[in-house]
């Protein structure tokens, strides 16, 4: 059937289709050129993704490529680029871009040499953020020029550059508060790790990072221990610190820690070496010296210490013989030796110390005679050893004890003759005593000992005075005439023997005097009888103390009036007023004998209060009774007012 036959079918099926044929044949030609262009563009389409769906050949590695077709190479191309590597893809960019620039399929050439570049991109991002700079910037490079994404490559490689710097430093921070044993901030720097816009910085370099500051942080948990018996403090501590602090290794990120600890300890045991040279404590020195660990770097230090130390033990003896053997000892130490300077010192002072022993020692034959006169030339003979000289110190004392001897035998008579006068016991003799070890004054060596007499004596002669005193008013007291007591007791002042007892006494009256007023005032207010009277009378008799004459009275009349308020309030709960009679007994103190009987009836009561109403009203329940046994001296309500 040719396309006339054709159009006449369509013709006589479709009679207005004629027309449609007819007016398209109107349209404008640059319609027709857009329908051919749309038209060619499909069709180009389609056969791209035809070649894009072909099956994988294994001819593309025997194919002679200079001859081979375009949709051959396009076809080799995907094959290629469908490996997912950087010299595949490669590999198929170089595959079509042989083909001409002017060919149909160009455009579809380019897009997918645009993809493949893409992707080689890809990879090095992914090496990148693998933690692979050096491989992700050669594999950036290794895309083509020519293509539209390499304009980006640069950009790229400059930001991955950034962010690793930006890594690396904050390792590097990291590191430093490591070495530095800031733990804390060593984790703070470490989590800005996270933030970085990269996993291998954000995991793998993070996660070893915080292993690091972990195992830092145990190797220096070793070193608490160091610095827990350092601070003890002591030659012994000090060593056992250095001994623990030099097992950290140097690789050790706790070893700038434990190098510290080392020279503190190092620098303590120096300092108290040097402490102990210069008080010259020979013995405890060497001591000290012979522990010290060739580790310290003090080989010559070490060696002058015990040099100096043997010859300072060498002058204890205190001989002129002693003190020219130590010094030949530290002749021995040389100009170039570290404590040189230290050695010359001592050894002046030792050879001005000869000097010294030889006039003490006249000194102290001449004090054996123990007069008045051998001592004072003994003084006057060691008063020429100058300030200046070693043994200056020890030359004061021994003239102190010197003085002191002589002040002992001119004032021993006078304290004696005083001690005698007093052994009359009279207030003229102690007087007389007193007057005459008054003679020994303040800077003089009896002068404590005659203070001390001088005291004995006077409180002697006051307790003769006043002692009548005081008895008197005891007299009085205990004919319970208190004020009369008082004023007697009152004559002794202040600053005498007998005050504080007398003051004693006198608060003893008083509170007589008080309890007496308080236990009429109780009388008094409980003769009103009610309730009320007798609940304040037993507030006020409870003051009364209890060591006072009056005691036994306010015990009985606190028992009757207790026992009194139970009987009205027994008469308040036969009237029904159950709470009105539990709390008059509830004022009854626990000390009444009537106590125990108030609390029972108060149990009872208040159990009473509990029951249900009765069924009838007018029949009352009658409240239980107190027997008479437990109430006794109801009637019994004398009330006493001359007492």
């Amino acid at each position: 059937m040719n396309q006339s036959t054709k159009s006449l079918i369509a013709v006589k099926e479709f009679p207005d289709k004629k027309k449609v044929i007819l007016n398209l044949g109107k349209l404008p030609w640059q319609l027709w050129v857009i329908a051919l262009i749309f038209a060619s563009g499909m069709v180009g389409f389609a056969a791209t993704s035809m070649l894009l769906k072909l099956p994988k050949s294994p001819q593309c590695t025997r194919i002679f490529w200079p001859i081979a077709s375009a949709s051959m190479r396009i076809y080799c191309a995907q094959l290629e680029a469908a490996q997912g590597t950087v010299d595949s893809l490669l590999k198929a960019i170089n595959l079509v871009e042989a083909l001409p620039s002017d060919h149909s399929l160009r455009s579809e050439i380019n897009k997918s040499v645009e993809e493949w570049a893409i992707a080689i991109l890809d990879i090095a991002e992914e090496k990148f953020q693998s933690g692979q700079l050096q491989e992700a910037i050669t594999i950036a490079h290794r895309v083509p020029n020519h293509v539209q994404v390499y304009s980006v490559v640069e950009k790229r490689i400059k930001k991955w550059r950034s962010l690793w710097q930006k890594g690396e430093e904050i390792f590097a921070e990291v590191e430093e508060k490591l070495r530095k044993s800031e733990w804390n901030k060593a984790f703070r720097s470490a989590v800005k790790l996270l933030s970085l816009p990269n996993k291998y910085w954000a995991t793998t370099e993070y996660d070893a990072t915080v292993k690091q500051i972990q195992l830092a942080q145990e190797e220096s948990k070793r070193l608490s221990k160091a610095y827990r018996i350092f601070r003890r403090g002591g030659v012994d501590n000090w060593l056992a610190a250095i001994a623990d602090a030099q097992k950290i290794s140097n690789d050790s990120y706790a070893y700038r820690e434990a190098q510290n600890l080392i020279e503190n300890a190092k620098n303590k045991l120096v300092n108290h070496i040097e402490g102990l040279l210069e008080a010259r404590r020979w013995q405890p020195l060497l001591n000290v010296v012979d522990r010290l660990p060739q580790s310290l770097l003090l080989t010559e230090e070490i060696d002058d210490w015990k040099a100096l130390s043997n010859a300072g033990m060498e002058t204890k003896i205190g001989t002129v013989e002693s003190l020219e053997m130590a010094i030949a000892s530290a002749q021995v130490i040389n100009s170039e030796r570290p404590l040189y300077h230290k050695a010359q010192d001592l050894i002046n002072r030792w050879q001005l110390e000869i000097e010294d022993v030889t006039r003490l020692k006249e000194a102290q034959n001449l004090a054996r005679g123990g007069t008045i006169n051998d001592l004072n030339a003994a003084i006057a003979y060691a008063e020429l050893i100058p300030s200046g000289n070693p043994r200056y110190q020890e030359v004061r004392q021994k003239i102190q004890t010197w003085i002191l001897e002589v002040q002992r035998v001119e004032d021993q008579p006078i304290l004696d003759k005083a001690q005698d006068i007093a052994r009359e016991g009279t207030v003229v003799a102690f007087k007389k005593a007193i007057t005459e070890a008054s003679l020994i004054t303040f800077n003089r060596t009896l002068y404590d000992e005659a203070q001390r007499n001088i005291h004995q004596w006077r409180a002697s002669i006051q307790r003769q005075e006043d002692q009548p005193i005081l008895d008197q008013a005891i007299f009085l007291g205990n004919s319970k005439n208190y004020n009369g007591a008082i004023q007697a007791a009152r004559r002794i002042g202040p600053g005498r023997v007998l005050f504080r007892e007398a003051q004693n006494k006198i608060r003893q009256w008083q509170q007589e005097i008080k309890a007496q007023k308080d236990l009429q005032e109780a009388y008094l207010i409980a003769q009103g009888g009610t309730s009320q009277a007798l609940g304040s009378a037993i507030e006020v008799i409870r003051k009364i103390p209890g060591s006072t004459q009056v005691s036994n009275r306010s015990r009985q009349a606190l028992n009757r009036w207790s026992y009194q308020l139970l009987s009205i309030a027994e008469d308040k709960a036969r009237k029904s007023l159950l709470q009105e009679a539990i709390n008059l007994a509830q004022i009854i103190p626990a000390e009444s004998t009537s106590y125990h009987g108030a609390q029972t009836q108060i149990r009872v009561w208040q159990k009473a209060l509990n029951l249900p109403t009765p069924s009838n009203p007018h029949t009352l329940t009658k409240p239980p009774s107190l027997s008479k046994s437990a109430v006794p001296l109801t009637n019994d309500l004398i009330i006493e007012t001359n007492h």
